[in-house]
């Protein structure tokens, strides 16, 4: 065994190619390396003529999901995960996702363990639903330490119905049941520790919380807001209403769109502006035609992260309006960029955005009353300005860069290691 090599199993690198995508795995394989270890890397494609290959330093061995219905061309740096989502029938898209998941689980298992037998690993490190029992299985068969990691988790809201949780959720319940030595949990406000414990049976010790980190030297640097909309195309005297994810059905982006006829009502100059992609776009498009609002509605899909600091740059507030929570990526972002939020108060939103401080919470019985609440920011630019310069200060201070985030990860891990090699 090698104390410099390190086995992850994973879906995905990146989601829409290369830097395109949240940055969320790319960051634990680039601090692995950080800290001194080989990374190998072990995951789908079914791109023809594609090998395994080096990238960043990374070493990526593929291997071709036996089933994977629904998908495009996929790689380590296109996720069929993603792709799939982009399907409008929800029936499809959940057989596709079981369908793949349980070929991945396989087809990962076998190529894993090769790839450990060849460059023994000090450790496996399992990413998602599909990863995770695969790095299990492998860690098992050779005596080796796993670590599993989800990226948020809503499954305790499906917990009253056990019937529910395990026809739907079953391979996300599976991935908390397997013995790892820690479950490393993005905390994007839908589920604490101590709910995970209770509802689902999962030792609260072996739960390792982390908020996301942040690009800090990005999103704080200073653009000016006139400079931004000539570079992205956007009206100077807009008041642009910031709407930054996937547009699936749980995260409720219609509730900005069927926001906007009474917003345009006292803010004619108002302009909502969504940036993702999903299934509902389609219907979102035809909804703003048939509300009359197609002049105030802007699609511009998915962006590459290098332009996502102008566009919060440009924007006069963010919005979020999800069934569970709305601390993501994305609303880190905007804070951190001195953008004064609009969210649904669901989850555990509230220990990030504070109402009538850095942001306006709505209750998540009353949707109705998005309009005024997005109103009363954009008709008082001294409210505007206040909670903006709030958020950022607030961001600052509770959020950490990538890096810090990352390594603070591998110092735990790193301890549990040392603590059972000693044993």
């Amino acid at each position: 065994m090698s104390e410099k090599n390190v086995l992850v199993i994973t879906p995905f690198i990146w989601e829409g190619g290369p830097w395109r995508g949240k940055r969320t795995v790319y960051a634990i394989l680039e601090g692995f390396q950080r800290a001194g270890y080989e990374v190998h890397v072990v995951t789908g494609a079914n791109r023809p003529g594609l090998s395994d290959q080096v990238w960043e330093g990374l070493h990526i061995h593929y291997f071709r999901p036996a089933l994977a219905p629904g998908g495009g061309a996929f790689d380590a740096f296109h996720s069929y995960l993603t792709q799939v989502a982009q399907g409008r029938s929800p029936w499809r898209r959940h057989l596709s996702f079981r369908l793949y998941w349980l070929s991945f689980v396989w087809g990962a298992a076998r190529r894993a363990e090769g790839v450990a037998r060849a460059h023994p690993p000090r450790f496996l490190y399992g990413i998602n639903n599909p990863g995770i029992p695969p790095a299990w299985r492998v860690a098992r068969k050779l005596g080796m330490p796993f670590f599993a990691r989800i990226m948020g988790s809503a499954i305790p809201q499906w917990a009253a119905s056990r019937l529910k949780l395990y026809l739907a959720r079953f391979d996300e319940l599976l991935a908390f049941k397997l013995p790892a030595e820690a479950i490393i949990l993005t905390d994007d406000g839908q589920a604490s520790a101590e709910d995970i414990a209770r509802k689902l049976g999962v030792p609260e010790e072996r739960i390792w919380m982390f908020r996301s980190g942040i690009d800090k030297a990005v999103f704080q640097r200073p653009m000016d807001s006139r400079a931004a909309r000539e570079k992205l195309g956007l009206p100077a005297d807009a008041r642009i209403i910031l709407w930054v994810s996937q547009l699936v059905a749980w995260k409720h982006p219609e509730r900005l769109l069927e926001a906007m006829p009474r917003v345009l009502e006292r803010a004619p100059e108002a302009l909502a502006l969504f940036l993702g992609d999903g299934p509902m776009r389609a219907d979102l498009e035809a909804r703003a035609r048939a509300l009359g609002i197609d002049h105030a509605v802007r699609f511009d899909g998915f962006v590459a992260r290098d332009k996502l600091p102008a566009y919060f740059h440009a924007a006069d507030l963010f919005t979020a309006f999800y069934d569970y929570a709305n601390i993501s990526n994305s609303l880190l972002e905007a804070m951190l960029s001195g953008l004064p939020v609009v969210a649904l108060d669901t989850g555990h939103t509230a220990d990030m955005v504070h109402h009538g401080e850095n942001g306006l919470l709505i209750p998540p019985d009353r949707p109705e009353a998005i309009p005024d609440a997005l109103l009363a920011l954009l008709t008082d630019e001294a409210l505007r300005r206040r909670l903006g310069e709030r958020a950022a200060r607030a961001a600052d201070a509770m959020l950490l860069t990538w890096e810090e985030r990352i390594d603070r990860e591998i110092a735990r891990i790193e301890g549990v290691l040392q603590a059972r090699e000693s044993t």
